[in-house]
């Protein structure tokens, strides 16, 4: 089973997308999807987020969530970094 490990999973619309679009690849439905974000209340809103896009694709793909990046990264074969630096005033 993949381990992809996405920090900075708080960014909803982002992390959201990039899941559903990954697992769609017979090669990773199966993956561990590790969500790490320093802000829980967003954290465990992707989760739920990501879980549901699993149950609905009915995929083989586990789901976890911490704010321990070091915990998250072992085993990790592959790391998405979505931090946002500056807010949403970067985009403006």
């Amino acid at each position: 089973m993949p381990k992809i490990v996405f920090i900075g999973a708080g960014s909803f619309g982002f992390t959201r997308k990039l899941v559903r679009d990954l697992l769609t690849f017979p090669l990773l439905e199966k993956s561990e999807i590790a969500l790490v974000d320093i802000n829980k209340q967003r954290l465990s809103f992707a989760k739920r987020a990501c879980e549901k896009i699993v149950q609905q694709g009915n995929y083989p793909a586990k789901v976890t969530a911490t704010t321990d990046r070091r915990e998250a990264l072992k085993g990790a074969n592959a790391v998405m970094v979505t931090i946002l630096c500056g807010g949403t005033n970067v985009w403006q």
